[in-house]
């Protein structure tokens, strides 16, 4: 048998395997309530609301190892695919499950030994890892504690020459589901991996083939109607066939045959082409986008995923200082431009068009309700919306089969259910709390089958569970803090809730106050359009996606200060109804060019975060301060500079090793090991301390150089500058530019588990060029002495950073934390 040969260093992984397809299978459980307080989790971890499906998953898997496969038969069949890592130390299928469902993969791969000898390798999972070496069941390793990786050492006896080594990774998928193994080779001796292919495989080209994808990128952050060009040469002699994958980033834009927003392009490039022209990018609906490459290449199916977003030209138009107008336009867009979804169903029986359309549209996204999907919330209160202001204008099987959807959800965690909805964060909560009371209210007469009780009784219930959430809302604000994923998600709730009740309703006045809040911290963290600032919850596509954001178009209908997308789920209720936000909030989103802004204030759970913000009419500076500092993190983002839309840095401690992974923290969003973070003015400071036991001990920075007019770098120090303002960054251990792959000249790296970052932000003027910030940034002086961090500047300013007092400047305590949620704002002259 012909094999491929990869040589296996010591501490090195086995991440060459063929691997089987996931074999999925939804399961059903003992219908049980929950417990728990929501936003909790954030400070605890998320396994403190472990689904009663999993311990009675964990019970049943435990009692039974998983049967042996036949390989042989499989290696025939070619039922087997040829795992490519592309940086990954171990073999990944994460992924979102709407359902609980089981998951089971095999992989196979051979190890060469020149000995006979016992070998250790530690195992990592998020699942269950089962392993056998030579037929012999090795180990049957189960912690299967949701999304938290374990560690285990075994001890693997190998043969001289060729031992066969089988795994099986199974779990419980429940929503947002990590799912992957690591097996790195501890102690001194080398070994090797095989890969057995059949005897017509050239490894030279496969080889080759790889190396194509690894180095494949995109010029820019964002294209904006456009020819989309990715950097992709073809390195054979010959023509090349590969298809090109093309998945919307946003997950939960349809509940039902998701499928349908996937497309595939199929491309023939050249002997020896460089580059590959995708498309013009307003033939698709504009949004964040994944590309997957997929060449097959004698048989074997390579592939690779990169991001990036597509804007549409006339959205940056479309600003108009009437409001109706904004309004206008926003609908057009979700009907021009959105999916089928009920968002879409929503804007075309307001606009009195295409009702049949809209029927389908919503029975076929009905099926996520009654199947009690993940997310299915966000759809169903637009559901429960159109019921009651558009029930003229659906017909009667429509209006029995959205009654038939309220009378059987499950609302809240004191119902029985074996599904994976996810209650415990503020936005789940409260869109559970309104579809609640208001289907109770419809519907006062029936009785709701989950939970036994009457429609009057539902409605009495969710009105409890709302001001509760009010109560807290008003109190602690938003614990995502000014996160682009969640923020207009409240929004969908708190504006539909305002929609459907009275004025005098309580409920109806809390709503009002809440929406002015958000619009409030809105326009204050807004700079040219969008939020771009410090997150409690962040994903890669909002980082990088600024267009597309819902909290820019948000701005956009609210203030005429953002751009209009079709990111509709915030703005959606405010096209429909009538609410307007505050409009002395405006002056805080767009400030005039001589004066600078300074906005510190707590919030969150428990007012568990400290935020520190900066801004002058150029650029903006964001630190959530003394956050939770060196401890394992989440999606929290803790430090963020920004020019415009793509002219930007931020800095995090990877949460995995490889590029547009599906991890929570990931390659971009979110730490593995949370910094000390501060921030004085226009300058901010981080603190990294990573322990040995974390397998990643770099962090980085995002910086991409395309997007600035000018770029200066060396010794740690990178400066640049754009439309007449600077960012500047330092780094203590160093910074290297990295110059191939999907990051090139976007990413920054600085080696070393204590690390000290320094970021300023700036105008440029007579009295100040890039090369005066530059050279005022080489000469910067960092000092760590234990758990202290001196930084002086240029004018002899002293920052000194440590954990009990988090900043110091010049001797002074400069905080006086905790603030308000609404926080305290100081105005100040630029030119002064």
């Amino acid at each position: 048998m012909k094999y491929l040969e990869y040589p296996l260093f010591a501490e090195g992984f086995v991440n060459r395997f063929l691997i089987s397809e996931v074999h999925t299978q939804v399961r059903e459980f003992t219908r049980s309530t929950l417990n728990g307080r929501v936003n909790e989790w954030l400070k605890k971890g998320f396994a403190i609301h472990e689904n009663p499906c999993r311990r009675e998953f964990v019970e049943e898997r435990r009692s039974e190892v998983p049967e042996y496969p036949d390989f042989a038969e499989m290696i025939n069949g070619d039922k087997l695919k040829l795992y490519f890592p592309f940086g990954n130390p171990g073999v990944d299928s994460s992924g979102f499950y709407y359902r609980p469902t089981y998951l089971r993969m095999y992989g196979f791969t051979m190890l060469w030994s020149d000995v006979k000898e016992t070998i250790e390798f530690e195992l990592e999972t998020c699942g269950g890892l089962t392993v056998w070496v030579n037929e012999q069941l090795i180990c049957d390793f189960t912690p299967f504690t949701r999304n938290m990786v374990k560690k285990t050492v075994v001890s693997i006896p190998l043969l001289k020459g060729e031992n066969s080594l089988v795994v099986c990774l199974d779990d419980l998928a429940e929503r947002d589901t990590d799912y992957y193994f690591r097996m790195k080779r501890l102690g001194g001796a080398d070994l090797k991996i095989l890969i057995p292919v059949k005897e017509e495989v050239n490894e030279s080209i496969l080889t080759k083939t790889e190396q194509m994808l690894n180095t494949m990128s995109f010029d820019k952050e964002a294209y904006i109607s456009e020819l989309l060009k990715m950097n992709l040469n073809n390195p054979f002699d010959t023509s090349l066939d590969l298809e090109v994958v093309v998945t919307p980033g946003e997950f939960i834009e349809k509940m039902e045959q998701s499928w349908k927003l996937i497309e595939t392009r199929k491309y023939t490039m050249k002997p020896e082409q460089k580059g590959l022209e995708l498309f013009h990018t307003d033939d698709i609906s504009p949004g964040y986008y994944y590309f997957t490459v997929v060449i097959t290449c004698q048989g074997i199916s390579i592939k690779r995923k990169i991001g990036n977003q597509l804007v549409r030209e006339e959205f940056l138009l479309s600003g108009n200082e009437d409001g109706s107008v904004r309004k206008k336009l926003a609908v057009d867009a979700v009907i021009r431009f959105a999916p089928d979804n009920t968002y879409k169903a929503a804007a075309l029986l307001y606009r009195n068009r295409e009702y049949q359309r809209a029927e389908t549209i919503l029975l076929e996204e009905l099926e996520g309700v009654r199947n009690r999907k993940d997310c299915s919330d966000f759809h169903f209160i637009i559901m429960i919306y159109i019921y009651r202001v558009f029930n003229s204008r659906i017909s009667d099987t429509l209006k029995a089969a959205l009654e038939e959807a309220m009378v059987n959800y499950r609302y809240w965690i004191d119902e029985p259910g074996d599904d994976v909805m996810w209650f415990f964060s503020e936005n789940h909560a409260l869109l559970f709390h309104c579809c609640q009371y208001l289907s109770g209210s419809y519907l006062p007469e029936r009785t709701f089958i989950n939970s036994g009780r009457t429609g009057a009784e539902v409605k009495a219930r969710g009105e409890e569970l709302l001001h509760q959430w009010f109560d807290d809302f008003f109190r602690e604000f938003i614990t995502e803090w000014n996160s682009n994923a969640y923020i207009p998600v409240d929004v969908l709730g708190i504006g539909t809730l305002y929609n459907l009740t009275d004025e005098e309703n309580p409920l109806h006045k809390k709503a009002e106050k809440a929406l002015d809040m958000i619009f409030y911290s809105l326009a204050v963290n807004a700079h040219k359009g969008a939020v771009m600032t410090s997150f409690g919850r962040s994903y890669e596509k909002e980082m990088k996606g600024n267009y597309n954001a819902g909290t820019t178009s948000l701005l956009y209908v609210a203030y005429n200060a953002g751009y209009l997308n079709r990111a509709c789920i915030g703005y959606i209720p405010l096209v429909l109804g009538n609410y307007q936000p505050p409009e002395e909030y405006k002056k805080y989103a767009v400030i005039n060019k001589d004066e600078e802004m300074i906005f510190q204030n707590t919030q969150g759970f428990e007012h568990h975060v400290n935020l520190y913000l900066y801004k002058n009419s150029r650029a903006l500076l964001s630190t959530a301060v003394g956050f939770k500092p060196f401890k394992k993190g989440y999606q929290e983002h803790i430090l963020q500079a920004a020019l415009d839309e793509t002219a930007q840095l931020f800095i995090n401690h990877p949460g995995e090793s490889f590029p547009y992974g599906s991890g929570r923290p990931n390659f971009w969003a979110g730490n593995g090991v949370l910094p000390l973070g501060a921030q004085f003015e226009n300058t901010a400071i981080l603190r990294y301390h990573i322990e040995e036991e974390e397998r990643i001990g770099y962090t980085h920075a995002y910086i991409p150089i395309s997007a600035f007019s000018r770029y200066k770098g060396e010794e740690g120090v990178v400066v640049l500058e754009k439309d007449g303002a600077y960012i500047a960054v330092k780094a203590l251990q160093g910074l290297a530019i990295q110059e191939h792959g999907p990051n090139q000249f976007r990413e920054f790296i600085s080696q070393g588990r204590d690390n000290v970052w320094v970021v300023r932000v700036g105008c440029l003027g007579e009295d100040q060029s890039l090369d005066d910030v530059f050279l005022a940034f080489k000469n910067l002086g960092i000092t760590m002495n234990g758990s202290s961090t001196l930084v002086t500047d240029e004018k002899g300013t002293e920052y000194l950073l440590e954990t009990e007092n988090i900043l110091k400047v010049n001797g002074e305590i400069v905080y006086h934390y905790p603030e308000t949620v609404e926080g305290t704002i100081r105005w100040r002259n630029r030119t002064t």
